[in-house]
């Protein structure tokens, strides 16, 4: 899914009788620091959705000490703005080609572009909690029953969502069993907290094109929407002989840093931060070494 994005430079974190909120910090006139904006063709609406479970996970850890809003400006600051992408796009590309008087523009682009943390929070948890629930679903129809059992916990910004609990007590061949005879339940509980999606047209004016899709107004609008296409295309099959946690495109638990990645070859295990490549590359050639030592072949 391709859409329109908004990057800031910078975020100044403030607050008023509703709350605290962040503001974008960048200048009206062109120059080093101006946001950059437009169709972004970078960053899938599959891997926004990664990014933003990950955060999640993160954040509501028990564990992390990480303030939350401060964990919430830095990932927008290095990621994408979360709201109001279309409207911000158009005003940006009216106030810098010179087509508005820059200074009233810019004020008014900065107070659109303000949210409130506890609006994102509300964000970020509904979509976390669904997300992971369906996430462990999955695992466990694949075998992994572990991932199931430690869904529920309390969080710091919510608690995580209680459906595979009433299965706790069960051994690990009895819940695998009761979960897959009541599959089609527990993934409609999962439909049932999807929103709707409002379809229209879009038009890129640099590209000349047309598009029909969703009314995507923020990152959790595209990330709801790609995780809905993910379910409806992409969803395992009945046949547990197919491992659906194998396949390309789909998304995995790195096995270094433990983080949400979207899989991009049939062979991947690992997400593509540096020190989880380097993790790869030493198991990888530990077992090499341990194949020749044992008489082996060693594969690549």
């Amino acid at each position: 899914m391709v859409y329109k994005a908004v990057r800031f430079p910078g975020y100044q974190l403030d607050n008023d009788e509703h709350g605290e909120f962040l503001k974008p910090v960048f200048l009206p006139v062109p120059g080093k620091y101006n946001p950059k904006y437009g169709t972004d063709y970078g960053l899938t609406g599959q891997e926004l959705l990664t990014e933003l479970c990950n955060l999640y996970r993160r954040l509501n850890n028990p564990k992390c000490e990480t303030q939350i809003s401060y964990g919430i400006y830095k990932w927008c600051r290095e990621n994408v703005h979360p709201y109001n992408m279309d409207a911000l796009v158009e005003s940006l590309e009216a106030m810098y080609s010179g087509d508005v008087e820059s200074l009233g523009m810019y004020e008014n682009i900065a107070h659109d572009a303000e949210f409130y943390i506890d609006t994102f929070k509300k964000d970020l948890c509904e979509l976390g909690t669904v997300f992971e629930y369906d996430f462990a679903l999955e695992q466990v129809r694949a075998g992994n029953i572990t991932a199931g059992r430690e869904l529920y916990y309390e969080g710091r910004m919510c608690d995580s969502l209680p459906f595979l609990e009433k299965y706790r007590n069960c051994s690990d061949e009895e819940y695998r069993q009761k979960v897959n005879e009541d599959y089609h339940y527990l993934k409609g509980c999962v439909l049932d907290m999807m929103p709707d999606f409002r379809m229209r047209l879009k038009q890129d004016k640099k590209k000349g094109t047309i598009m029909f899709g969703a009314d995507t107004q923020s990152i959790f609008d595209i990330c709801w929407y790609s995780f809905a296409r993910m379910i409806a295309d992409v969803a395992p099959s009945a046949d547990e002989d197919l491992n659906y946690m194998q396949s390309t495109g789909s998304i995995l638990y790195c096995m270094s840093c433990g983080d949400y990645f979207v899989r991009h070859s049939s062979r991947q295990l690992y997400c593509s931060k540096p020190n989880c490549q380097a993790e790869r590359n030493k198991r990888k050639s530990r077992a090499y070494y341990n194949r020749k030592k044992n008489g082996g072949q060693a594969n690549d």
